[in-house]
């Protein structure tokens, strides 16, 4: 099997990044973990030169920047791809802004971004840029245990806009504010873990909190709406664990999940007379829960996306072949 260096945050336990190594070890690979921000250029030299893949992520920055592409060209003759995996949206927002021909994503051969929008930009730039949807840890995408301290009829799990890309995404915020209202008048629980409330971790607790809520709304920094070919991880991962998700309607995403409930950005009535038909139609909920978690299981885990990046990589698998 392959050896792959890794350059990403490895220090959180479920970091992204994580998910990714484990997806790349379930399938026989070993990973070489290297610390974004503390690792020497020295020793990306001497683990990429014995790997068969060099993989970092888009948040990782290392000076002297020369020496870095000097080496991403020794690699490049030693027949060793290199590649970079961004894993959110790109383009529209401050991070697509920064200078990034400064920083190591915008010299290796492959750059993987979970935006599929926006090539025109990539081609300009010159840049091989390949469009990778988000995913889920393949092992967190079970169903989980209802637990009485996580019950709600509406949740929406993340942020609930406050410091959330402000500048240009306020949908998040306003989201919030509109769910808030709907359930008061309602009478419908709600929790926002990670906004309102605590954050739950990415572990079995964050599977055991879709089984205990009812019905999950979600947003992603669409910034061209239904046309987008980004939507937030949020899916993969509601979706993944068991939960029951409503988004907004996002034309490539449906493609994906074509059972997914999506209602009109910004139409909050038809929103809530979504929530309102799933809280009193249990049954098509959990079968429409079922059919979502398989499609993601099957298609939508990080192992799916570590094949493809292996695939277009080219590197060699178990027999030698590419």
């Amino acid at each position: 099997m392959s050896r792959i260096a890794y350059i990403g945050n490895f220090e959180p336990e479920f970091s992204t990044e994580n998910d990714v190594r484990k997806a790349f070890e379930h399938l026989g690979h070993t990973v070489i973990q290297l610390q974004e921000n503390k690792v020497s250029m020295e020793q990306v030299r001497e683990e990429s030169l014995n790997s068969d893949l060099l993989l970092i992520t888009g948040t990782w920055a290392t000076q002297p920047l020369d020496e870095f592409i000097t080496h991403i060209h020794t690699l490049a003759i030693a027949g060793i791809p290199s590649a970079t995996l961004h894993l959110d949206t790109f383009w529209g927002t401050s991070r697509g802004g920064r200078k990034w021909w400064l920083e190591p994503m915008f010299h290796t051969a492959y750059i993987f971004t979970a935006d599929g929008d926006y090539n025109d930009k990539w081609e300009l730039l010159g840049k091989n840029h390949m469009w990778l949807m988000p995913g889920v840890r393949y092992d967190a995408a079970k169903f989980g245990t209802e637990r009485k301290e996580y019950e709600c009829d509406v949740a929406l799990v993340g942020s609930n806009g406050e410091g959330y890309h402000e500048d240009v995404w306020t949908y998040r915020k306003e989201l919030a504010g509109q769910l808030r209202e709907m359930c008061k008048r309602n009478g419908w629980t709600y929790k926002n873990p990670g906004g309102d409330e605590p954050k739950i971790d990415r572990n079995d607790d964050m599977n055991d909190f879709y089984a205990s809520a009812k019905v999950t709304v979600g947003d992603s920094l669409c910034l061209n709406k239904e046309d987008s070919k980004y939507w937030s991880d949020r899916v993969p991962e509601a979706t993944g664990r068991g939960g029951f998700l409503i988004m907004p309607q996002i034309k490539a995403m449906k493609y994906n999940y074509p059972k997914l409930p999506t209602y009109s950005w910004g139409n909050w009535k038809q929103l809530e007379e979504m929530i309102k038909h799933y809280l009193e139609h249990e049954d098509e909920r959990h079968t429409i829960q079922a059919e979502n978690q398989r499609i993601t299981k099957e298609e939508h885990t990080y192992v799916n996306r570590v094949k493809t990046i292996m695939k277009i990589c080219e590197v060699n698998d178990e027999d030698g072949q590419k």
